[in-house]
């Protein structure tokens, strides 16, 4: 650089700093870092005493001493290598260099083009480089961890006119509890004159800085339950924005700066600190079910204070064994891993964004702790079952047993043994050391009489009897044994109309109607779209499958009859049958497509080819295939699995081979008659 160019720099510092009115006044008028940068040379000259026209090479820590900054932070340069390298990928064709900073100003990490390895070193854009204000006075990395901001030291804005060759962007990066961490910088050693070409590199160094926290912010509290939570549904899942940190007794004990910032511009206060059912409306015991559930997803949640609505997804703590002081389980996360895939979806998962569902659920959460009764009604496949456990999950039960019992499914000689139990020898054929009957069993928690409508009436006026003493007398015992009990029920059919018909008592009939919740049809609901997703997710476990746009409007305009039952084994079957990532019109059943609302039959005639058994020539190799799949079928008793492997192919070639001979199996065919 030339002696003139040198002087004119030290010149320009000096009188800057000197004319404090001047300085003063431009500072209150400028905007973006020229505040910051005359600030950062007043401190050169004045604190730190140092001179711009020194011209002495950077100081540059190796071995041991620059063992003593890295060896600290070791946990966190594994975490920041992997965001320095993904960052660099994407600059390393425009000539930057990527320096990792701890928060003393030192380059404790470096990615550079190695050809330009003794320019950079000669530059300072190297390992172990010191950086620090006091030393190398106005530049990226040591101003930033002054201002503890993002900044851009361009050109001539350095303080050391050794450096006005350079363009440094710089952000901060914080531990969770706020302190610096470090920074992070990209440098270049030739830029263009103008600042503004700058603009970019500076967001970009923010965002990877981002990456980099909430990455060692995961990695930190990878023993505590983890919350991620964005405005946009769409986005929760691949921009992680805001983290809660949550320890087992549902204190939030630590946040990002993204989350703070969010949670505090909303309600007023930080969330570090809260029981996280006083940010969200959000049970502890939900969180840990979504959690342990393994899947992708997404829960609407919203704050306590404003009812603000976020989507979030839960993570459960890194170990083996997750701890829940619940003195009455040994190992909730046992209990949590025993229970099927729908017992892990909550009332919130379940109303999804439907107003009639989102009633319900905020009507089971009024009454689900209080000594009243719930009766479910709604249409066969509607979920019953699974709401009811929802609302159990959801309870002060939750940590105790849910016991299921379907009236209609049962002979009613067997129904009242195996509600009430029975002693050792209470009859014929018992168990030689008795049997606990569902009642006992639920004792504590709670128990689900499904298909109530179908009890026989005996039975009624003894169940009532229960409900009414919460005593129960197992049969061939004499000693009444106190239960803890807490009954929902549900039915399909008019309980009232059976009253009045003598086939159902009154009085039990008020006593199980505390409150009735009316789960709607499929075919009402005003968040399907949602919904199919939901129910992609659980039946593929969480593995990304997306539905290609003409065959999700089908799935739309379907009236489905045998609501999100029906729906859960379409969308089983598309799965199985799908070939790549996305499920196409041919991969949903026939008989989806027939009952489509759109008019598709000429999609169907072009995109489901299914040649009758009775078209296909005898002669023909599709004859002689479709006869061996048939017999094979029938010979392992229409098991899918069992006949693929006879047949030596997958499960999927078999069920795309039935669709195009439309072989059905005789249990789907009596379903559709």
């Amino acid at each position: 650089m030339r002696e003139r160019d040198l002087s004119k720099h030290v010149e320009h510092v000096v009188s800057k700093v000197n004319d404090k009115a001047e300085m003063i006044v431009q500072n209150r008028k400028s905007f973006g870092d020229v505040s910051q940068i005359h600030g950062s040379w007043q401190r050169c000259l004045t604190k730190y005493n140092l001179d711009p026209s020194t011209t002495c090479k950077p100081r540059i820590l190796s071995g041991r001493a620059l063992k003593d900054y890295v060896e600290p932070l070791e946990d966190f340069l594994f975490i920041a290598r992997s965001g320095m390298q993904s960052f660099y990928r994407t600059v390393s064709s425009a000539g930057y260099v990527i320096l990792l900073g701890d928060s003393n100003g030192v380059t404790i990490d470096y990615i550079g083009n190695p050809d330009y390895d003794r320019e950079h070193r000669e530059a300072g854009l190297y390992l172990g480089s010191v950086w620090t204000e006091s030393i190398e006075g106005t530049c990226g990395m040591g101003t930033c961890v002054e201002e503890r901001r993002p900044i851009t030291i361009h050109r001539d804005e350095h303080f050391r006119s050794r450096h006005i060759g350079l363009s440094c962007s710089t952000t901060p990066l914080f531990n969770p509890d706020g302190t610096l961490l470090g920074t992070l910088d990209i440098s270049l050693l030739r830029p263009p004159p103008e600042k503004e070409s700058q603009l970019l590199a500076l967001q970009m160094v923010n965002y990877y800085a981002r990456l980099i926290e909430n990455a060692y912010f995961l990695r930190l509290f990878k023993e505590s339950w983890i919350i991620r939570f964005n405005t946009m549904q769409a986005f929760v899942e691949v921009v992680t924005e805001n983290i809660l940190a949550v320890d087992s007794d549902g204190f939030i004990i630590a946040a990002n700066a993204s989350a703070v910032q969010e949670i505090s511009r909303r309600d007023g206060s930080s969330p570090v600190s809260r029981h996280i059912s006083d940010v969200f409306d959000l049970r502890f015991e939900e969180l840990m079910s979504h959690a342990l559930h393994k899947t992708t997803t997404i829960l609407p949640v919203l704050t306590v204070r404003t009812g603000s609505k976020y989507f979030a997804t839960f993570r459960a703590p890194e170990m083996n064994v997750v701890q829940v002081q619940k003195s009455s389980v040994n190992s909730s996360s046992a209990q949590f891993k025993e229970k099927s895939p729908s017992s892990f979806m909550t009332l919130e998962y379940l109303a999804g964004t439907d107003q009639q569902m989102l009633f319900n659920a905020n009507c089971a959460r009024r009454v689900m702790n209080k000594d009243i009764s719930i009766l479910l009604i709604g249409e066969t496949g509607t979920g019953k079952e699974v709401f009811a456990r929802a609302i159990h999950d959801a309870s002060d039960r939750a940590m105790q047993p849910f016991v299921a019992l379907n009236c209609a499914s049962i002979p009613e000689s067997l129904i009242e043994s195996e509600l009430f139990g029975y002693k050792q020898g209470a009859f014929t054929g018992a168990k030689s050391k008795g049997m606990r009957g569902k009642i006992l069993q639920s004792d504590g928690g709670t128990l689900f009489l499904d298909e109530i409508g179908d009890m026989p009436l005996n039975l009624q006026t003894r169940l009532l009897r229960v409900l009414a003493e919460k005593e129960i007398l197992p049969l061939g015992s004499e000693t009444p044994i106190r239960v803890d009990l807490h009954v929902i029920c549900a039915t399909l059919r008019n309980l009232e109309e059976l009253v009045q018909r003598g086939e159902f008592r009154e009085d039990l009939y008020y006593r199980m109607n505390g409150v009735t919740i009316t789960l709607p049809p499929l075919r009402e609901r005003t968040d399907k779209a949602l919904l199919i997703e939901n129910i992609l997710s659980l039946e593929n476990l969480g593995r990304p499958k997306e539905i290609d746009p003409e065959a999700f409007e089908i799935l739309l305009s379907v009236a489905w009859p045998g609501n999100i039952r029906q729906l859960r084994n379409v969308l089983r079957y598309a799965l199985a049958v799908a070939e790549g990532d996305v499920i196409q019109i041919g991969d949903l059943p026939p008989e989806i497509l027939q009952a489509s609302s759109l008019p598709i039959e000429a999609i169907i005639r072009t995109v489901v080819p299914c040649p009758d058994p009775e078209q296909v020539p005898s002669d023909s190799i599709q004859h002689a295939e479709q006869s061996a799949i048939l017999n094979v079928l029938k010979k392992k008793k229409w098991n899918i699995t069992v006949a693929a492997e006879d047949l030596g192919i997958s499960r999927a070639t078999l069920y795309r081979k039935m669709k195009k001979y439309k072989i059905i199996p005789p249990n789907e065919l009596d379903a559709s008659q």
